[in-house]
């Protein structure tokens, strides 16, 4: 029987595949925002960021354009691009519906994130003040053309922020596990990550919603590997954030993110070109 290579970059045409038709339940699920979204993701990210008005962004991987669209209410021009042609449709569409004030500020493109070439095409209009790449650099097989055309296409001075699931914590090598312990005053609830793997971990699939047609490809990097790419296309690392969920709230499945407040699931960075102002 034929397998499936790991190789990541054997597995491209069939992670943007995946991911095209998983397209419209993500966005159904996914709106505006869900939780995880609300109160990991895009606080950290518009913290990092920091958008004034005016400032031109390129959002790469932009999904259905939610973080595109808040910052496009903030001021910015965004050029938002993302591998999925449905993705992308919907992305217009929701703007067109639910966001016609900014619509005018956002412009939606079918771009693959391993392809440098493509990504740099999108700068046309001229260097951006900011890049943004929201929870997907762990969904690309290959990282460092994204990197290398961030860089040309940043102004001095320019960041790129980046949120992603946390490799220390937030990966096909990690186990949950809940204890009970009877103690005199009542019984104790202990919640843990056990990290079964992590700097050796293949590529591997799975599902980032519960119910979404196929499960897609994870390609799990530690931070070194995560990290030099970036440091080798000029970048320096010079923001980071670590959201957590604030308070167990028991809803759900008791292994939800939501009852780890210790643990955070999503690791936030901000990048600028090294040498810039």
């Amino acid at each position: 029987m034929a397998t499936t290579s790991t190789n990541p970059s054997d597995l491209t045409a069939e992670s943007n595949a995946i991911w095209d038709g998983n397209a419209a339940f993500w966005d159904g699920r996914m709106g505006e925002g869900n939780a995880f979204h609300r109160v990991l993701v895009a606080p950290a990210a518009a913290r990092l960021i920091d958008i004034m008005p005016d400032e031109r962004v390129i959002d790469i991987a932009c999904g259905n354009g939610q973080f595109s669209r808040q910052l496009a209410g903030l001021g910015a021009t965004v050029v938002a691009s993302d591998v999925s042609p449905a993705f992308i449709e919907r992305a217009r569409a929701r703007t067109a519906e639910l966001a016609p004030e900014v619509a005018a500020r956002v412009s939606y493109h079918v771009a693959d994130a391993t392809d440098e070439a493509a990504l740099v095409a999108l700068g046309g209009g001229g260097p951006f003040d900011a890049a943004v790449s929201n929870m997907a650099l762990m969904d690309i097989p290959d990282i460092a053309p994204l990197f290398r055309a961030v860089a040309l296409l940043l102004r001095p001075g320019g960041r790129f922020v980046a949120t992603l699931q946390h490799p220390c914590f937030n990966s096909n090598g990690v186990r949950f596990s809940l204890e009970l312990e009877e103690q005199e005053d009542g019984v104790v609830i202990t919640r843990a990550a056990k990290i079964v793997q992590y700097l050796h971990l293949p590529p591997g699939r799975g599902t980032g919603m519960r119910g979404q047609p196929a499960s897609h490809w994870y390609f799990h990097r530690p931070l070194q590997t995560l990290l030099a790419p970036a440091f080798a296309a000029g970048f320096v690392l010079d923001g980071l954030e670590e959201p957590a969920f604030p308070d167990v709230t028991e809803a759900n499945s008791p292994f939800d993110w939501d009852n780890f407040p210790e643990i955070p699931p999503v690791l936030a960075v901000r990048f600028r070109v090294d040498g810039a102002g």
